[in-house]
């Protein structure tokens, strides 16, 4: 729940969502613009078959003007895992934005006394359109489900027979983690640190390299620091954002490069820490199992600071 949040929290954004958009959807060619989004509520509400009232939340829902030749809702979904009713979720996201969009109308055909009765709507009244994506960002790829034939059950044989009968539905899966550099490159926002930093998750030593050399200036440096903890599990994320907001010259560090430099600073005082408390509690007899419990760290992290302890002394 918490990486739910944060990452939507950054996406909302709407320099981030265009962002996300025009690279993924288009190419990078610039085809929506921030200032044509507006965010609209996340919750709906629907009935089940029992007539039971239910609320259903999704990631991200905008209302974009200029988009295709009209105004439509753009919407976008988060996923760590894949989900394998992924199409069926989708389905019930875009159908809540319709079924809303016609109450919405036919309320207002009722108040002006201008009901279209069976018709529900009248002719010259059409929806607008409900698009949505899905960024993913597991390492696995994403194989399956990419249609509603592939969450029915169905099988190879009868598939045929089944599609003179239902529409097929299809998602659009953005795999995050699988993004090579010509594309990564096309970002103009802070998203582009999130992407890269998916690219090389796992090699932390290339990362920084390659962060190293970007002199894009963060606009959303907390969001952007959020995520990054949600994505990573690294702790030093969330110390950098403490020192980040204590700093009054926050504009001089509102740049990847410098926010790795103080995650550094930060590694090298929790090293050193950490390192303080093994030794007194080494030379208070306990062992590297119950050193490693009480201080929240691996076996292995402990057993190798005891070794380099011992090498130092007989050395």
């Amino acid at each position: 729940m918490e990486k739910d949040i944060t990452t939507n929290n950054l996406i909302e954004n709407n320099d981030i969502f265009a962002d996300i958009v025009n690279v993924n959807l288009f190419e990078g060619e610039q085809v929506i613009r921030q200032e044509d989004l507006e965010s609209v509520p996340v919750d709906t509400s629907y009935k089940d078959l029992d007539g039971r009232q239910h609320r259903l939340f999704r990631d991200s829902l905008k209302k974009v003007k200029n988009f295709g030749g009209c105004i439509a809702f753009l919407g976008c979904e988060n996923q760590t895992e894949i989900n394998n009713v992924m199409p069926v979720r989708n389905m019930g996201y875009n159908y809540t934005v319709y079924s809303g969009q016609i109450r919405e109308m036919a309320a207002k055909n009722n108040r002006d006394k201008h009901s279209a009765y069976a018709k529900v709507l009248h002719d010259d009244q059409k929806l607008m359109p409900v698009a949505t994506f899905v960024l993913y960002y597991g390492r696995k790829k994403w194989e399956r489900p990419l249609t509603l034939m592939d969450v029915l059950d169905i099988s190879d044989t009868d598939k045929e027979f089944w599609e003179k009968l239902i529409s097929d539905y299809k998602i659009r899966i953005i795999h995050m983690a699988d993004q090579p550099e010509e594309i990564r490159g096309r970002y103009q926002s802070d998203y582009g640190v999130i992407a890269d930093y998916l690219a090389y998750h796992g090699n932390k030593k290339e990362l920084d390299m390659y962060l190293r050399k970007d002199r894009r200036k963060l606009v959303h440096v907390e969001q952007v620091l959020d995520m990054l903890h949600a994505l990573s599990g690294d702790k030093r994320f969330e110390l950098i954002k403490g020192r980040y907001l204590e700093n009054d010259d926050k504009e001089e560090r509102d740049y990847m490069c410098v926010l790795l430099d103080m995650c550094e600073e930060e590694g090298v005082k929790k090293g050193i820490s950490l390192v303080k408390r093994v030794v007194q509690l080494d030379i208070g007899g306990k062992k590297a199992e119950e050193i490693a419990e009480e201080l929240g760290e691996e076996v292995f992290v402990i057993k190798d600071i005891v070794e380099s302890m011992s090498v130092y002394k007989r050395g």
